[in-house]
């Protein structure tokens, strides 16, 4: 199986040499990049309801189902994700980012976490210089079927996006593992050794 590998384009807009000089100068007051000034700009419309809050061309994230996301990275599918599953991406993400730094797990470039999907399926983040990678291999061939790399601010977005659409999801009664078997997870572990049951409540299976 071939890798396939995308690279993010770089694409160059005209400004008048006196608005570039007064971009890189708001840029140098607030201590970060004139891209970065512009990404802003464009985080604030999403924010404001001006424009779709999407990222075109990077990511896919949708409702599926009542309980699981698809999810793709440069139209590349992931397996159907769960609400924990999401949140477990997202959380990795922003640790790359240095958004929100998770314990004992320090990224440095060249580094990547691996993220189980079930069946074998895996998805890395990681750090290459200042740019989040992404990495996404076949549990059925062990082949890596992606390999792509965006800016800290669009992971950022990206990992907001998952929480978001996650939020929407019930939570899951069963997750598979590797082998393909359904376990219970802990949040069904709670539900039935809770003892707020209503009164005089059947049980499933009983009759009266």
């Amino acid at each position: 199986m071939t890798t396939r590998t995308v690279k993010p384009i770089q694409s160059s807009v005209g400004l008048p040499a006196e608005r570039l000089a007064q971009l890189r100068a708001l840029a140098d007051r607030h201590g970060v990049s004139a891209v970065e000034i512009v990404e802003r700009v464009i985080r604030s419309a999403v924010e404001a309801g001006e424009i779709e809050d999407t990222l075109p061309g990077f990511a896919e994230v949708a409702v599926a189902d009542d309980d699981v996301l698809f999810v793709s990275i440069r139209e590349a599918s992931l397996p159907l994700l769960n609400r924990d599953q999401a949140h477990l991406i997202a959380a990795v993400i922003d640790a790359a980012t240095g958004t929100t730094p998770l314990l004992n797990l320090e990224f440095k470039s060249g580094t990547a976490m691996g993220i189980p999907l079930g069946y074998g399926h895996k998805l890395y983040v990681g750090r290459h210089a200042k740019a989040v990678t992404f990495t996404i291999v076949d549990g059925k061939t062990g082949e890596t079927t992606l390999r792509t790399a965006t800016t800290a601010s669009i992971a950022t977005d990206f990992a907001r996006l998952l929480r978001k659409n996650a939020a929407e999801l019930v939570r899951p009664v069963f997750q598979l593992t590797d082998d393909g078997s359904a376990v219970p997870t802990v949040f069904f572990r709670r539900l039935v050794s809770d003892e707020t049951t209503a009164p005089n409540a059947t049980a499933i299976g009983e009759t009266r």
